[in-house]
């Protein structure tokens, strides 16, 4: 019995000692590599996000934001024609009578030289860069534009045309006007910021001749109201397509801010006693950043009137009144500054 006994001791210590031992080997084999890798503190990583353009470089994900504030300072060179016709709806159209009804006084301008000048426009959008409520496109833009040059003016009467004359004269505009922009991302590479926009307020164009005794010619002052359509998409990283139409509602001669009555009052009476108008307006152009908030616009630009009257004017053979058609074309060459 005793030796029974003696037997069974050691044999139980042994299978508790190796119970023992296989469970602390785990433990220690795990406690080894991680007490040789040292814990590191220090800030967060960011998360960047990045496109592959597929030449093996990685690039950043720009939105860009639409800006507050932008200033545009250009150069201008703007050509004027003008015609006056009796009796017709059209300049075209008179020219197309028999050679004994087009009867009555006509004029014809054309500018010899650009009207060369400079314009500065100014748009404000006080929320462009707050969140992307919908109120972050409604602003305000201002301009104003101004031109010299010397331009020839013919004459045609029952009597003949008279001799071409040279006559100094100035081109001055101003535009105040609400707008709204909606912006868009255009782009699958690199997008960015593109609008399509209206605006709407109050322009005036006035084109002012030399006051002569032997200048029966008169300019044109008018105050009007005008809506436009804009779009804006970017092309390339510094390149963006600007477009631009819109209406000039009722833009009657004889008007302006500081209008006496007097000589601009002949814009009427002259053809005749009463006058109904409508106008156009058109802008293409290209734009784009050049270095930090500066960059560059260039634009041509379009701008039509037709004046249609009615009742007996003053001049010759205008007893049934006529019609006057007036273009201004345009070229913009500005630096621009954006915040």
């Amino acid at each position: 019995m005793t030796t029974t006994g003696s037997a069974r001791v050691p044999s139980g210590l042994l299978w508790t000692l190796a119970l023992v031992g296989a469970l602390a080997a785990p433990s220690a084999a795990a406690s080894g590599p991680l007490a040789s890798i040292p814990f590191r503190q220090g800030p967060p990583e960011t998360l960047s996000l990045r496109l592959n353009t597929g030449n093996g470089k990685a690039t950043e994900l720009e939105l860009g934001a639409p800006t507050w504030l932008r200033l545009n300072l250009a150069l201008t060179a703007t050509w004027r024609r003008y015609c006056s016709r009796p009796g017709v709806e059209g300049c075209g159209a008179f020219e197309r009578l028999p050679e004994d009804e087009q009867v009555g006084d006509t004029s014809d301008f054309s500018s010899s030289q650009p009207y060369l000048g400079l314009a500065l426009e100014l748009e404000i959008l006080p929320l462009a860069q707050g969140d992307s409520s919908v109120l972050r496109g409604l602003g305000l833009q201002l301009g104003a534009q101004r031109g010299f040059s010397t331009s020839d003016v013919t004459l045609t009467g029952d009597g003949g045309q008279t001799p071409v004359r040279e006559v100094t004269a100035t081109d001055t505009a101003f535009t105040a006007q609400a707008l709204y922009r909606f912006y868009f991302r255009f782009g699958t590479t690199r997008p960015q910021q593109g609008y399509v926009g209206a605006r709407a307020g109050l322009q005036t164009r006035a084109f002012d001749v030399e006051e002569a005794t032997d200048n029966p010619l008169s300019g044109t002052h008018r105050v009007f109201p005008s809506v436009a359509l804009d779009l804006s998409v970017p092309l390339f990283s510094s390149v963006r397509l600007d477009a631009s139409g819109g209406l000039l509602l009722s833009p009657k001669p004889g008007r302006s801010p500081e209008a006496d009555g007097g000589r601009r009052a002949l814009e009427i009476s002259d053809f005749g006693t009463s006058v109904s108008s409508f106008g156009w307006s058109a802008e293409l152009g290209v734009s784009g950043e050049i270095w930090g908030p500066f960059g560059y616009d260039v634009a041509f630009r379009l701008a039509h009137f037709r004046d249609q009257f009615s009742g007996a004017g003053t001049l010759t053979g205008w007893a049934d009144g006529g019609v006057a058609e007036e273009t201004y074309s345009s070229l913009h060459a500005g630096l621009t500054a954006s915040y």
